[in-house]
């Protein structure tokens, strides 16, 4: 039942894991445990998600770039991240998802944030944690693709 992992500090830990992880995770990746990380994430995560549908949308828009773009925004207010991939005003919506000749079916995904300060907002549009960077564009895929 308890699974041995091997830090990076030579320190061995006991963790239950449920059986389709031992079975599928274990022989396909390497798991590595640091006890340095904090137990608190590092990638904001958009309290609006649950208010506002267009974070749920199933598609992924255009790439637009394939690096986050660094954004200082504020507490409490809302902003609106382009999710199309097609907006001049990157990160942020323009509004272009409206016009009908581009038959555009995403809409921007709305949201604030819990203190003012720098956020890294996705631009290549491939993110699960909308409107913020998880570090999916650096997957091999996404970095082989032109613009």
């Amino acid at each position: 039942m308890f699974l041995n992992i091997v830090c990076t500090m030579n320190i061995t830990m006991a963790i239950k894991l449920p059986l389709f992880i031992r079975t599928n995770v274990l022989k396909y990746q390497q798991i590595m445990v640091f006890s340095t990380k904090s137990q608190h994430s590092s990638i904001p995560v958009n309290p609006l998600k649950e208010v506002y549908s267009a974070s749920e949308q199933k598609e992924t828009g255009s790439i637009y770039d394939k690096k986050p773009f660094k954004l200082r925004c504020e507490a409490g207010k809302l902003y609106q991240w382009c999710s199309c991939g097609q907006s001049k005003s990157q990160p942020l919506c323009d509004g272009t998802h409206r016009n009908i000749f581009l038959k555009l079916k995403l809409r921007p995904v709305r949201f604030i944030v819990p203190e003012t300060k720098e956020y890294w907002l996705c631009n290549c549009k491939q993110t699960l944690n909308r409107p913020f960077c998880d570090g999916t564009h650096k997957r091999q895929d996404i970095q082989e693709l032109k613009r």
